[in-house]
């Protein structure tokens, strides 16, 4: 410890050390000299001893070497700048991922506290869901312990005065917005004490971009009365735009939870313990020193105790399992419920597939600067030649240069942080996210291009070092290698962007197994009016009688889970000992027929048939393989015989070939949650109209939504659409620096080659053998990096199945596209390149040093 102190008191007061050891040295020469001894020594090789005593050579070194390779870059402006390029390029795509990967698992949403705000759900062996009944919620916030504080948020759609179509509202607790720091960008926001009274007026607190666009920013707002449903609320506040409102669908209005009966007639939220049609998000405050598990056990506890009071609201061995709730991966969960597990997150496998994409990125543009530093390395061969000469070691060469490699990798990086921050605002702009989820970068994400420009200055650096230290500059084995190495990975991108073209394009045109072009559905939102099961099936009855009676119309069915919406229902089946997860939907006999999905075999669900189920026939094929599956059992809390085998239709994931589906006949218990599917022979826009005047009628109250399946469908193609159009940007950007890097490399085989292409020439050589003699001995690598690449992209494109569309990972259309492009693009940039050796003057060939 001594002499680590003893060395940084040398390093903050080096200056005047070195001052004094000069001034010793001199006196001690001038006192030999008296002393008639002449032989001192050399003084500039005794002050290097007693620095490197110090222990801070290394540094002065490596100062050295900075400021040499910044002039050597300088010297060289068009290689300094194309190599920044290309690193920023490599770089900036893995920064965004890395940068995405940070806003969504790593960074806390902006609200006071983010580590001890906690996330909960309902668990039972048998079920899941992620939202909980109001009177639960409200029996934990009373009851608690070990939280502080506890939220509650249900989402729903309000039409808005003035608002051609309803809009997202997020009803919340009068406690969501102080116990998350949050303030108002005008007047005020939800008070616990004044806004969750029972006598308390209706109150909303407006989303600044709503504020804009339908007032126009105007600040008299605050205390106008706005119509909502129908109803008037007051306007007491604006939020500010960096609330994050713990929800990522960034609602317009918030308002009060305890007035969403108010606002939608007989909803029973407040009351009902079936989160069935809705529920509430539930997020607590840890109490300090405590851990989430204290709180786990704690409202475990609470529900067995509320079980005795209210044994059918609340499940048998009822969980509240909990996540951290104050980051964006929470947000994502949204109201998912079913039963079995709750199945593995689908955001991990996203992220890798991105992250291998991104560094294939890096890797190519590596490979290419690596090639560029090889070729420089001859053109310093001089250089290095004296440095050898006046005893420079092989040690101090390679540091050296790889010095300059460093320097160029921290030029790359800064500047790909620049450019994974643009690439990543623009995604976020272009699909509509929050702006509250800023993706400037953090200290993570500093470090992350840090980390990445060191590990490109040790791939694209290194190597070249040491064969520019060993003087091997015509040794062409590294040379082939980058050349295959990025042929590879250029080859992955390539065929995984043209899977995902293909199978857009099988998308759009190939039938997803039902009818979707000329069907409307309708969600008149019974649930949320408060409607019993009887009362839902009268009004449900009026309305497919009006719906029949409007012109065109082929045929009308009811459906829990209408095809391409937002409600799905998952469900861990036991068929024959194993566990199967499908589709639950449940419908009523029309179904099928409207929806144009065939009964394959056996017969369609009937009245009555309370334990009787059609299936899939993937679900068929899959479960019973070989086997007639009319008859046969499985168990979900009750034994179900299948009775029917339907066409397999992929009615909630399009792009998920191994989807498979189980109907249910819909039960009364259902009604209030069900959606109504009309088909038409005529158009379906104007059958909109009319079927949503139908709905209105039957219920003026009543405030439906109504939607073209065809709608729907392009909604859902759009993230395949985003996904290709990303992968073919990358895909072409790595074909272009491969090209590149081939260009270069086959333009350094001809500077090498000039004297002996001259004496070829001279006895005779025909234009193709010069040609052939230049490109054969870059042909072995570029068929060794396809062959690779197309093995590399068949392990990859196993990882997008799911994404797929119903095309095989394995396309021979893709493979075959993707190849055809890679090579001649790669035969064009050679030929452009080799062509140099055909204007080769023979006579000046022979003269060439």
């Amino acid at each position: 410890m001594n002499q680590f102190f003893r060395r940084l008191r040398y390093l903050v007061n080096r200056r005047r050390f070195d001052q004094e050891l000069a001034g010793d040295m001199e006196f001690h020469r001038e006192m030999a000299a008296r002393a008639g001894s002449g032989n001192f020594g050399n003084s500039l090789r005794l002050r290097e001893e007693a620095r490197e005593a110090w222990g801070w050579t290394w540094l002065d070194r490596l100062s050295q070497d900075l400021r040499y390779a910044m002039r050597m870059l300088r010297r060289s402006p068009g290689f300094t700048v194309a190599a920044v390029l290309m690193l920023a390029i490599g770089i900036g795509v893995n920064v965004a991922a890395f940068d995405f990967f940070d806003l969504i698992f790593l960074r806390p949403v902006p609200v006071r506290h983010p580590e001890t705000l906690l996330r909960f759900h309902r668990r039972s062996p048998q079920n899941y869901a992620f939202t909980l009944p109001y009177p639960e919620m409200a029996f934990f916030r009373e009851h608690s312990r070990t939280l502080s504080a506890v939220l509650a948020l249900n989402r729903g759609k309000l039409a808005v005065e003035g608002e051609d179509k309803q809009l997202m509202a997020s009803f919340v607790t009068a406690n969501f917005f102080s116990e998350l720091g949050a303030t108002a960008r005008l007047g005020r926001v939800l008070d616990p004490a004044r806004d969750e009274a029972v006598d308390a007026e209706p109150v909303v607190v407006l989303n600044p971009g709503f504020w804009q666009r339908h007032f126009g920013a105007d600040p008299s707002v605050i205390g106008k009365t706005i119509r909502l449903n129908g109803k008037p609320a007051t306007v007491i506040g604006v939020a500010t735009s960096e609330f994050s409102g713990l929800s990522l669908d960034d609602p317009a209005l918030w308002l009060p939870i305890t007035q969403q009966p108010y606002f939608s007639n007989g909803s029973r939220l407040l009351t009902d313990f079936s989160a069935d049609g809705g529920g509430v998000r539930v997020w607590g405050r840890l109490r300090p020193g405590l851990a989430p598990k204290a709180a786990e056990a704690e409202l475990r506890s609470l529900a067995t105790e509320l079980r005795k009071q209210y044994p059918t609201g609340v499940w048998e061995n009822e969980s509240l399992p909990s996540d951290p709730g104050g980051y964006a991966k929470s947000l994502m969960i949204g109201d998912r419920s079913g039963s079995g597990s709750e199945g593995r997150d689908e955001l991990y496998p996203v992220f890798a597939l991105v992250t291998t994409l991104g560094l294939l990125i890096l890797a190519v543009a590596c490979g290419n600067l690596g090639s560029l530093l090889l070729a420089r390395g001859v053109a310093r061969e001089r250089e290095i030649a004296i440095r050898v000469a006046v005893g420079a070691g092989r040690g101090r060469l390679i540091r050296q240069l790889f010095t300059e490699s460093l320097l160029l990798a921290l030029l790359g990086g800064a500047a790909g942080l620049a450019v994974g921050y643009i690439v990543l605002r623009s995604l976020m702009v272009l699909t509509e996210i929050p702006v509250w989820l800023d993706p400037t970068p953090d200290w993570r994400v500093t470090v992350f291009a840090i980390g990445m420009g060191f590990a490109a200055a040790i791939l694209f650096g290194l190597t070249p070092a040491f064969e520019a230290a060993r003087r091997r500059h015509r040794a062409t084995v590294t040379r082939q290698l980058l050349v295959g190495a990025q042929v590879a990975a250029s080859c992955v991108l390539l065929i995984v962007a043209g899977l995902l073209g293909r199978a857009l394009e099988h998308a759009m045109s190939a039938y997803p197994g039902f009818e979707y072009q000329q069907v409307v559905a309708i969600d008149p939102g019974l649930a949320r009016h408060g409607y019993s099961p009887a009362r839902a099936q009268a009004y449900l009855d009026t309305l497919q009688s009006r719906l029949h009676a409007i012109p065109g119309v082929e045929s009308v069915s009811l459906a829990l889970s209408p095809p391409l919406g937002t409600r799905s229902e998952m469900a861990g089946l036991n068929i024959d000992g194993h566990a199967v997860k499908v589709q639950i939907n449940r419908v009523d006999p029309q179904f099928f027929q409207t929806m144009k999905i065939p009964l394959l075999r056996g017969r369609n669900l009937m009245r009555g048939d309370t334990h009787a189920i059609v299936i899939s026939e993937s679900l068929a094929r899959g479960a019973w393989p070989g086997q007639d599956p009319l008859g046969k059992k499985f168990t979900m809390g009750e034994d179900y015989t299948v009775v029917g085998v339907a066409g397999s239709a992929r009615l909630v994931k399009l792009e998920d070939s191994d989807s498979v589906e189980v109907y249910f006949l819909i039960g009364m218990s259902d009604l209030p949650f069900t959606s109504v599917l009309v088909k038409t022979a005529a158009s379906p826009e104007d059958l909109a109209r009319s079927a949503a005047s139908a709905t209105k009628a039957v219920d003026p109250g009543s405030f439906p939504e109504v939607q073209l399946l065809k709608t729907g469908f392009r909604r859902k193609l759009r993230s395949a659409q985003s996904s290709a159009l990303a992968v073919s940007v990358l895909g072409s950007i790595a074909d272009l620096l491969a090209c590149l890097g081939i260009v270069g490399v086959v333009a350094y085989a001809v500077s090498q080659r000039t004297k002996e292409i001259g004496i070829r020439m001279a006895l005779g050589a025909r234009p193709g053998q010069i040609l052939s003699l230049i490109l054969r001995r870059f042909s072995g690598p570029v068929v060794v990096g396809l062959l690779v690449g197309v093995g590399g992209a068949a392990g990859l494109s196993s990882l997008l199945r799911a994404e797929l569309y119903g095309i095989s990972h394995l396309d021979p259309i893709a493979y075959l596209a993707a190849m055809g492009v890679f090579v001649a693009t790669v035969v064009v940039a050679a030929l452009l390149s080799a062509r140099r050796a055909l204007r080769v003057d023979p006579l000046r060939a022979l003269r060439y040093e």
